[in-house]
Order: structure tokens, then C-alpha cells, then sequence
């Protein structure tokens, strides 16, 4: 499961309260605008129970920044 269909799934509101981050800062992530740092990353894995594919999380981050590169 992806960051984006986790969020999708139990809703931003409950993301914010589950995570402890801002919503803003959950959205940044969920745009791919930003991607989390090591430390966000282990809380966002143990809060979500595992379920987060981190390496298509990662790959999809990578592959949207590449695409937003080559438009500019």
C-alpha cells in the first residue's frame, strides 16, 4: 500500500492525529512536493502497522520529480 492510498484509506484528519505532523506537512508528502526524513519515516511506518510499500513510496517520489524536471 502506498503513503497516498494509507492517507486515502483512514482520511487526512486521522492521519494528522494518528502521525502528529501537520496536515500541511501530511499533504506536502501525499503531493509529493516533499518526502519524509528517516526519523518521519520510522514513526509513519510504526503508526501505520507496517502496511506502507516504503520502496514504491520512494520510486514513485522519484519517478513525479523526474517528470516535474523535464517540464521545466
Amino acid at each position: 500500500m502506498t503513503y497516498q492510498e494509507w492517507v486515502d484509506k483512514i482520511g487526512f484528519p486521522k492521519a494528522v492525529v494518528l502521525l502528529g505532523y501537520p496536515e500541511s506537512t501530511l499533504r506536502m508528502w501525499y503531493g509529493f512536493h516533499r518526502f519524509p526524513r528517516p526519523r518521519q519515516l520510522v514513526v509513519i511506518l510504526n503508526k501505520s502497522g507496517g502496511l506502507l510499500d516504503l520502496e514504491r513510496w520512494v520510486r514513485d517520489f522519484e519517478s513525479k520529480r523526474q517528470t516535474i524536471t523535464k517540464a521545466a
